[in-house]
């Protein structure tokens, strides 16, 4: 009798830790499966807030803001799409501006200000400019791209500029490689823009 009480209790407590470890596991693996949940909503905000652009001088260039216009010049009557890229920063922004004939979908200028360390510590805004009438300021720049604005609400596009000089404070600079830039890898797609023709 004393045999069967002491059979029936190791029976009893080996199925109690039996379902106690299961819990176990059972519990251990949802905090798991939750962790890789929030990892995964991390990973989803990051890659929503990130939009990146493009590159300069081999770093990548991230943009708060897009918009774009197309518009008639009245006096020569070329038609222009202007798209632009803004980055707001804790203190000033950066953007990108990119000038596309609306006929031939070609870009033909682009501006961008960016900022830059100065020395003496500090950020300077620099002014980069490549347009028909300051081509003799940068012979050696070039630019290619082309937009597609078969969508009458959203565009997108492509632009690379190459050998791109400082308009201003070249002395000033910290790094004086940020005085030519290179700006590669730039594409962009349902850029919404208004057409005011």
């Amino acid at each position: 009798m004393k045999k069967a009480i002491i059979i029936l209790t190791a029976i009893a407590s080996l199925v109690s830790c039996k379902d106690t470890n299961e819990q176990q596991v059972s519990t251990d693996n949802s905090s798991v499966e939750q962790q890789e949940v929030n990892d995964t909503s991390i990973a989803d905000e990051k890659a929503v807030s990130s939009n990146n652009l493009c590159q300069i001088n081999g770093q990548d260039w991230d943009y708060t803001e897009a918009s774009g216009i197309v518009s008639t010049d009245r006096k020569t009557g070329k038609r222009t799409a202007l798209i632009t890229f803004k980055k707001k920063l804790e203190k000033g922004s950066e953007h990108i501006q990119l000038y596309y004939d609306a006929d031939s979908f070609e870009l033909y200028a682009v501006s961008l200000i960016l900022r830059h360390s100065k020395k003496g510590g500090g950020p300077v805004t620099c002014y980069y400019n490549l347009k028909p009438e300051t081509r003799k300021r940068s012979p050696q720049s070039e630019l290619s791209g082309t937009i597609d604005l078969s969508d009458s609400s959203s565009a997108s596009g492509v632009a690379e500029v190459k050998n791109l000089n400082i308009d201003n404070g070249k002395g000033e600079l910290l790094n004086p490689e940020d005085a030519v830039i290179s700006v590669t890898g730039l594409k962009f797609t349902n850029i919404g823009y208004s057409d005011l023709d």
